[in-house]
This record gives structure tokens, C-alpha cells and sequence, in this order.
């Protein structure tokens, strides 16, 4: 679910919202910090002046960080600062200042980076909605048609938002956003088990498999000069991690095993009063893939992501059970099965066995690492049956390469051809703005 963000609406209007301490909601600001000497002194000073609670994390800091705190928190009885001995990540931090808030009896925290990077003075916006939808953890959106934009910070949110939607349906315009607010009982409900980043693109999935909301709103953020950026990601070690645990998730999505690993809360169920006939009917309509084409980029996405999977299906060795992978894939993922479908239907007559030969050549390659000869299949050397059990592995492991390989360039392509379509603005009004704008 997305928001738009509206006229910014008074502060001391929000704060009131947000401080109303009734038993039903009661908020409180989480700010981890790791060596940001430079600027946490002014993210913590924004952020008291809205007259909430603070827990600031110092997640081992070997500069100066500890002593900032320690003087802040002398002097602001606001502010609680808890330390960890050595550096545990982002998500330890977080974790800490989550179980504090719930023993201090809070329902929400808001957590924001001390980098300097969000603006504190945006958080009344985020308690507002979050007042108006409890249970829903409210995600910030950082507008990444920004010329200072990282583009490596680009492709991995573009690739983290594709995944979660694949996993869970949500559909989160930014999921690597610090600048949250989270119902604590999303916090108690979940069980994530990564540690550093990677926990706040989990805690999203994990979320929306327990039902509970996820809702997106605009947000400020600036990008400092590279001397005065403090990023403590490692974009190999942490880039790997994420990827591991986007496998994990996804397997676990479509094997059934996401009730077990966050069973939906009571209370959050969802009502549908349609009739099965009528919900396959919803589910297939064509009017549906059309309207997510000219959505937004978000969805054409999704749409291409459709297509590639189903080209990934269409290589597998499953001729002839393409098209119930298909069905089966696009309900676990949450995605048009027509444009699965499309993709799958690759290994229709005519195309399919020409398919089914290059992944054994391909399988043989890389199994044998040379290629393959005549001798390899004369009848006179070797039996029928060893044959046939080699090309079976090969095409196995030809139709995984050659899939993935089929299926990035359907991806492309679909997206290039997407490109041209036309889109809606969120009003029904055509947009003649470029769909990579």
C-alpha cells in the first residue's frame, strides 16, 4: 500500500497524535548509531525536540560517538543511550532498542538513521499515518530520481523491492529506507534471523506473512560529498547476504513453509467474500496485467519478472508440466499467471525441442568441460541406457543455466518493450513522461 504524502500538516498537530498516550498507542524513536561522531549530535537534538522518548543505540562506536551520547543524555532526560560492548550490526541495534521500548510498555518506535542523511522533522508525518493505521508498518520512500542518487543504491533497492513484492505480495516502494515506524507487536509477531541491513528487508516480508499492512510514504533524504559520507555497507560481503536470504525467502514461499516461520497474527485475517469462480476469474483477468502495465515502473517489473520466470520454467526438464509450473509459481510469487504464461509458453512444439537439445549440449559442457563428440553417443560404444541417463543430468543442469541465462534477456527485452507503453498518474490521467524518468 502506498500513500501519497500530503500537505505537511502541522507539528505540534502531529506531535499531539502521536504523544496522546491511551493505552492503545504510545511511541517512542530508536536511533542506532555506529561512528557517526559528525552527526549525531544534530540528528538527536532534531529528534528530542519533538518532545518523544529517544533510545539511542551506540552499537560498539570506536570515534567519538560514545562520549556525544553520554553528554546528550546527561543533559536530556529524554534520552536513554544504551551500548553495545563491540559492533553486533544494525539489526542487534535495532533489536535492542526494540525490547527496551516494549519493557518501557511502548506499541511503536520510530527509528531513524544518525547519519544525517533522513530529517527527523519528518517523523510527525509517519506517527500520524501510523495512528491512523496501527497495525501497519509505515516504511519511508526516498525519492531515488535524485541526481545524487547512488545508482548502487538504486539497482540493490530496485532488486530488494522486487524480491519482497515476489515473496509477500507487498508492495514497498523502498525497502532499505532507515526512517520507519513499526508496531512493536510486528516485532513480537516475527522471527527474522539476519543480522546487520539485511533485517530490515526481512522484517518486511516477514511482516507481511504475519498480516500485518505495509505502507509507504515520501521522505527527504540528502547524500553528502564522499568525504563526508559515513556508510558502514559492505557491498560484497553484505550484497551476498542479502541475496542468500532473498533465496531463502523465496523457497520458503513456495514451499508452503512461511506459516510456520511467521504465523499470521490473530485478529489481522483478511476477509474476502468472493466466490472461488469469481477470484479465478479476478486472478486471470487480462484487465489486470494491463492495468499493472501502465501503473508504474514497480509493476512493470513485476510484470517482466513474470515473463522471465516463466522462460526459467520453460527451460526446466518438465516438458509438458510447464504450464501447472507456471499457475503454481504465479500464485506462490504473487504475479499475473498470463504473464507467466507468455513466458513458459516458450516451450510450445517446434521451439521446445530446439530447446531441450541446446540445454544438453550446454549440460554437457559443463559437466564434462569439453565438447561433446561423436563418440560420445555411438550405440556401438555405449549402451542406450547410459546415454540416456547422462542426458538426463545434462539437461537438467543445461535447462537451469540456459533458463537463467533465457530469462535475464526476457527480462530486458520486456522491460525495453514495457518502456513504451504509456502510463497512468495515480488521478487516470495519461502520462506522457517517459517510463525511465
Amino acid at each position: 500500500m502506498n500513500l501519497p504524502l500530503n500537505a505537511p500538516v502541522p507539528v505540534a498537530a502531529s506531535l499531539d497524535l502521536a504523544n496522546r498516550e491511551d493505552g492503545m498507542y504510545k511511541a517512542l524513536i530508536v536511533a542506532p548509531s555506529f561512528n557517526n561522531s559528525g552527526t549525531v549530535q544534530d540528528v538527536l537534538d532534531r529528534s528530542l525536540r519533538l518532545d518523544l522518548p529517544v533510545i539511542a543505540v551506540d552499537d560498539g562506536s570506536t570515534d567519538e560517538t560514545p562520549q556525544i551520547l553520554l553528554a546528550l543524555s546527561n543533559a536530556r532526560s529524554q534520552l536513554e543511550v544504551l551500548t553495545h560492548k563491540r559492533n553486533l550490526g544494525k539489526a542487534a541495534a535495532l533489536r535492542t532498542g526494540f525490547r527496551t521500548g516494549i519493557d518501557r510498555g511502548f506499541t511503536h518506535a520510530v527509528t531513524i538513521d544518525t547519519d544525517g542523511q533522513l530529517d527527523p522533522e519528518e517523523i510527525p508525518i509517519l506517527l500520524r499515518l501510523s495512528r491512523d493505521n496501527p497495525l501497519a508498518l509505515i516504511v519511508g520512500a526516498r525519492d531515488e530520481r535524485s541526481a545524487d542518487y547512488p545508482w548502487r543504491s538504486r539497482f540493490g533497492r530496485r532488486f530488494s523491492n522486487l524480491m519482497v513484492r515476489l515473496e509477500s505480495g507487498a508492495r514497498v516502494e523502498d525497502t532499505q529506507c532507515g526512517l520507519r515506524v513499526y508496531p512493536l507487536r510486528s516485532i513480537q509477531a516475527t522471527r527474522c534471523r539476519t543480522s546487520r541491513f539485511a533485517f530490515e528487508t526481512e522484517i518486511i516480508t516477514r511482516a507481511a506473512w504475519a498480516g500485518f499492512p505495509v505502507v509507504s510514504v515520501p521522505v527527504t533524504c540528502r547524500y553528502f560529498e564522499m568525504h563526508r559520507r559515513v556508510s558502514h555497507y559492505r557491498p560484497l560481503v553484505d550484497s551476498l547476504h542479502a541475496i542468500l536470504l532473498h533465496m531463502m525467502l523465496l523457497l520458503q514461499a513456495l514451499l508452503f513453509w512461511r506459516s510456520s516461520c511467521a504465523p499470521r497474527v490473530v485478529g489481522l485475517e483478511e476477509v474476502d467474500d468472493l466466490r472461488p469462480l469469481a477470484k479465478l476469474l479476478r486472478w486471470v483477468s487480462p484487465r489486470g496485467l494491463w492495468h499493472q502495465v501502465r501503473s508504474d515502473r514497480a509493476e512493470r517489473t513485476g510484470v517482466a519478472a513474470a515473463v522471465a520466470i516463466g522462460v526459467f520454467i520453460a527451460n526446466l526438464p518438465i516438458y509438458g508440466l510447464q504450464t501447472i509450473a507456471s499457475l503454481y509459481v504465479a500464485k506462490r510469487l504473487h504475479l499475473h499467471p498470463l504473464a507467466l504464461l507468455l513466458g513458459s509458453n516458450l516451450s510450445m512444439p517446434l521451439i521446445g525441442p530446439l530447446l531441450i537439445a541446446a540445454a544438453i549440449y550446454l549440460g554437457f559442457v559443463v559437466t564434462k568441460w569439453r565438447l561433446p563428440g561423436r563418440g560420445d553417443y555411438d550405440l556401438s560404444r555405449v549402451e542406450v541406457w547410459e546415454i540416456l541417463g547422462r542426458s538426463l543430468v545434462e539437461w537438467m543442469v543445461g535447462g537451469v543455466l540456459l533458463g537463467v541465462l533465457l530469462g535475464g534477456m526476457a527480462f530486458l527485452l520486456t522491460i525495453a518493450f514495457l518502456s513504451r507503453i504509456p502510463m497512468k498518474d495515480w488521478c487516470g490521467e495519461i502520462s506522457d513522461r517517459p517510463a525511465s524518468e
